[in-house]
């Protein structure tokens, strides 16, 4: 078991609300502390991490060899992790900081990522910002010194990926805790309509401030809806409340910002004309819940690209018809809209060995399971097997499906919250990117740097 350190108790506090999200789906898992390790030393403001990682990572399969490149008027994506490196900083001890200040380090964990997405024939990028609401007031607001990523490196990241020839993407995820850390939205809660009404004005209004900032810095494009928080909308009265309202905070956003509309990024398509009429382009997952599922025991011990491929195939052309309404026996709500988007592909793979049985799981700090025997497990993250193989075979198989389906119109593909913020391979302070859906350093990124330049 891993040593804690203050940090992580900040980590997890600040991180309670993003259990099912933080880039994925999630279960009914609770949070403890999560590990923390020795980090390379540093003498001075260089990057202080290290990208070894033990032969073991690279797991039991045959990594996979490359066999296309996508069209060339598919835009190539990879997001950043969705959280700031200032919290990495904070995990370091001082010693292993070297020279670099707090400030100096961010900025060096921003370029160092951004160089490395180029490298990988990057052309866009999404960042995730969030924080709590003080719900003392109507509409609730996030104040400006809440914000998890400050606004001047928000700028910084523009201003550095502009230099690059990468555009930047931005969504808002939806915290569910207030500045005194009270829930104040449920994961999955069945809304009132009054609820529902705080919710929404507090996005429209965070929209509406986020729009504005996002044409001011030259942010390229911008999610309509939240990220990270989902709500059940259990009746057709609250399901037109939300889509009515969601048509005034597109119209006020594109009255705002002459970006990139998108739909989508809550998780799932909610497919209704007055929505697909004002929006650019919409959000689907490449496989439904990152693959959960979908394999059997002897599948995922015999994973191959071409299995992958299969999969991925089924699974757009089971999206294709819920979204657009096609099933018979499972018809849309009323408003549906028979307009075809172009479709960001979102492709999120762990590099896990159950990742294909049992799904996403937290890759940013430890959380509670109940084991079959009844006894609960602190920090389930530890007893994961870390399999880079799982990860490269996934994301071959994906491609490879992309380059063959004809489901929808792929206009960009992205790699999901698929870029750590730091160079570690290992558990430590930060994390866990040797399970994470992050592909920096891994075999996995050779696989998605040729489909997206044709070069190893």
């Amino acid at each position: 078991m891993f040593r804690s350190n203050l940090f992580i108790f900040i980590f997890i506090i600040m991180f309670m609300s993003f259990l099912n999200a933080c880039g994925g789906g999630g279960g009914n898992e609770s949070v403890t502390t999560s590990p923390s390790s020795s980090v390379p030393t540093a003498t001075s403001c260089v990057n202080p991490h290290s990208s070894d990682y033990p032969d073991e990572y690279l797991g039991q399969f045959e990594l996979p060899s490359p066999r296309g490149e996508l069209a060339s008027h598919i835009v190539r994506g990879i997001s950043f992790k969705d959280y700031s490196p200032s919290w990495i900083y904070e995990g370091l001890l001082p010693p292993y900081r070297g020279d670099c200040s707090k400030d100096e380090y961010i900025k060096l964990m921003y370029v160092e990522a951004l160089k490395a997405m180029q490298a990988s024939g990057v052309q866009r990028a999404w960042v995730y910002n969030f924080g709590d609401w003080n719900n003392n007031q109507e509409p609730w607001v996030v104040r400006l010194a809440d914000y998890h990523i400050p606004q001047k490196y928000v700028e910084y990241i523009v201003e550095q990926a502009g230099l690059l020839g990468i555009d930047i993407y931005f969504a808002w995820q939806f915290t569910q805790t207030n500045i005194n850390r009270q829930v104040i939205v449920e994961l999955g809660e069945q809304v009132t309509m009054a609820k529902l009404k705080s919710i929404l004005d507090a996005h429209h209004n965070n929209m509406l401030t986020q729009a504005t900032y996002a044409q001011e810095i030259g942010i390229k494009g911008i999610a309509a809806d939240w990220n990270a928080m989902n709500i059940n909308l259990s009746t057709d009265q609250l399901k037109d409340y939300y889509i009515e309202r969601f048509a005034e905070i597109i119209d006020d956003i594109r009255a705002n910002f002459d970006g990139e509309i998108v739909w989508g990024q809550i998780g799932y398509v909610f497919n209704d004309e007055r929505i697909f009429s004002r929006v650019d382009s919409i959000l689907v997952n490449a496989m439904n819940a990152g693959g959960s599922t979908q394999f059997t025991q002897e599948e995922n011990a015999n994973l191959t690209p071409e299995l992958i491929k299969e999969k991925t195939l089924t699974s757009l052309e089971n999206m294709r018809t819920q979204i657009y309404c096609l099933d018979i026996h499972q018809p849309c709500w009323h408003g549906k809209s028979d307009i075809e988007l172009p479709v960001i592909l979102n492709i999120q793979v762990q590099s896990r060995e159950d990742f294909f049985l049992t799904g996403w799981k937290e890759d940013g700090f430890c959380t509670n399971a109940t084991l079959e025997n009844g006894t609960v497990d602190p920090c389930i993250q530890e007893s994961f097997v870390t399999d880079f193989s799982v990860q490269a075979i996934g994301i071959e198989g994906i491609m490879q499906a992309l380059a063959d389906q004809d489901s929808f119109e792929i206009g960009s593909v992205d790699i999901n919250t698929g870029y750590w913020l730091s160079d570690t391979l290992t558990p430590s302070s930060e994390g866990f990117p040797n399970i994470s859906q992050s592909v920096r350093g891994k075999p996995a990124e050779s696989v998605v740097k040729y489909w997206y330049t044709g070069n190893n």
